[in-house]
């Protein structure tokens, strides 16, 4: 199947770092000349490659200070899907996101079957989506009258369909339920939608009496989502989980400080012993600007379940943060991987605040304990196994689970990865979004 990845899927991914900012103050004024002078010096001065950025480049010559970024950027500057993991974003919808976790769409994410049907693959709560119906494995069968394509090249190109992402646009779809032959139509109107980046936490018996913990989670934002995460661990904590399945197929990353709440949530006593935390990154910025770079240490999370080992379900939707996650916990924790390779971002951004616009360049690279941190081609499976759209993100029992889920909860039982066969392709390149849509992970 081609999931419509999120940040860069994007894989853009932005990892949002806790400190550090720009060396440069904003432009003079908001003229286009002069935003794209903004953006060239920061390229040339902050920018983790600005060693390789033109010195004879004209900011006049620009159309916007996205071209430029894009243009002058370093060849390293690239994911493995063929998107930039640089870009320039709307202030007002990038702090939105980050800090409050809300922005404006359908609230669902979308991906397209190896049949090139597209599929609902997750629908946020109370969302417009939500409302009207959706649920994951819905099939999406025209959008405005029109078959949808996963090409941007065709007219009917899928998010061209679904038009501006602008609160009181009205999406008029024909969708086939799942387990239905028919089909119905639906109207769905665009609003804000707040997303709750923990979109599943429940505990799990096997038969041989252990807990496991399933935690399906969507986002690394700020304050909201480090909430959700000690409340969930919480919930695990009392109702006595040894064991965690951590699904983070369709998250594309976002804060550093919260990927290191989750990562010390995890970890507990091996991550933090004697009031100190070991390393969790090492963020290393370029030679001319060392205090962009950062150490981020684990924290003592009173909610900790001081694991042993932890299982991560992962695709290539899996991002940043999501990956940073892996990387740090793997010196101190048993990190078995299922799934799929992961995106591939090691890198991350100081978010810089310019007019009306915020440029999330890439400043720095993530080492782990080990000085760990060359997976530009993404963090490899474990053990391999489906993202299967068309069963539910929750455990159901002890076998028939969606089949990433199962592999995970087999793993956890036998120690051992299951003998399982992919069913689908990888996601085609064409598929990824890139820029702050890689971090929203939806429409």
């Amino acid at each position: 199947m081609k999931p419509i990845l999120p940040c860069t899927l994007l894989c853009t991914t932005l990892i949002a770092a806790c400190g550090g900012g720009s060396s440069q103050s904003g432009p003079v004024d908001c003229m286009l000349v002069n935003q794209n002078a903004y953006v060239y010096d920061q390229l040339r001065d902050s920018y983790l490659w600005a060693e390789s950025v033109s010195d004879s480049a004209n900011p006049a010559d620009y159309a916007s200070p996205s071209a430029l970024l894009q243009d002058l950027r370093d060849p390293r500057d690239e994911t493995r899907f063929g998107n930039s993991y640089s870009y320039v974003a709307d202030q007002a919808a990038f702090t939105s996101l980050l800090n409050e976790g809300q922005f404006t769409g359908l609230g669902v994410r979308l991906g397209f079957t190896d049949a090139d049907e597209l599929t609902a693959l997750l629908v946020y709560s109370d969302s417009p989506a939500a409302n009207a119906g959706l649920q994951r494995g819905t099939r999406i069968l025209r959008i405005e009258g029109q078959v949808p394509s996963s090409d941007p090249s065709q007219p009917n190109y899928f998010d061209t369909l679904l038009g501006a992402d602008e609160a009181g646009v009205t999406v008029h779809m024909e969708i086939q339920d799942p387990g239905d032959s028919g089909s119905r139509e639906i109207s769905v109107t665009k609003a804000v939608v707040t997303i709750d980046s923990v979109q599943a936490a429940q505990v799990f018996e096997t038969v041989g009496g252990t807990r496991v913990g399933y935690l399906l989670f969507t986002n690394f934002f700020t304050d909201p989502s480090r909430t959700a995460l000690r409340q969930a661990f919480a919930s695990f904590r009392e109702q006595g989980a040894t064991e965690l399945i951590l699904d983070l197929r369709y998250n594309g990353g976002g804060s550093v400080r919260t990927s290191t709440v989750l990562a010390s949530l995890i970890g507990g006593n091996r991550v933090y012993a004697g009031n100190r935390g070991e390393v969790f990154t090492r963020a290393v910025a370029n030679a001319d600007h060392p205090e962009l770079g950062f150490v981020e240490q684990f924290f003592n999370e009173a909610e900790a379940l001081d694991l042993a080992r932890v299982a991560v379900i992962s695709t290539a939707s899996t991002a940043s943060a999501s990956e940073l996650v892996i990387n740090g916990l793997e010196p101190f924790v048993d990190v078995v991987v299922i799934g799929d390779t992961s995106f591939g971002k090691p890198v991350g951004q100081h978010p810089m605040n310019f007019c009306d616009k915020t440029l999330v360049a890439v400043t720095f690279q993530t080492l782990n304990a080990d000085g760990q941190g060359d997976y530009f081609q993404g963090i490899a499976a474990d053990c391999a196994a489906d993202d299967d759209w068309d069963e539910p993100l929750s455990i159901q029992g002890q076998a028939g689970n969606e089949a990433s889920i199962q592999v995970a909860m087999d793993y956890l039982t036998t120690g051992q990865c299951p003998a399982t066969a992919k069913r689908h392709t990888g996601p085609s390149s064409t598929a990824y979004a890139h820029g702050l849509r890689s971090l929203i992970a939806a429409h």
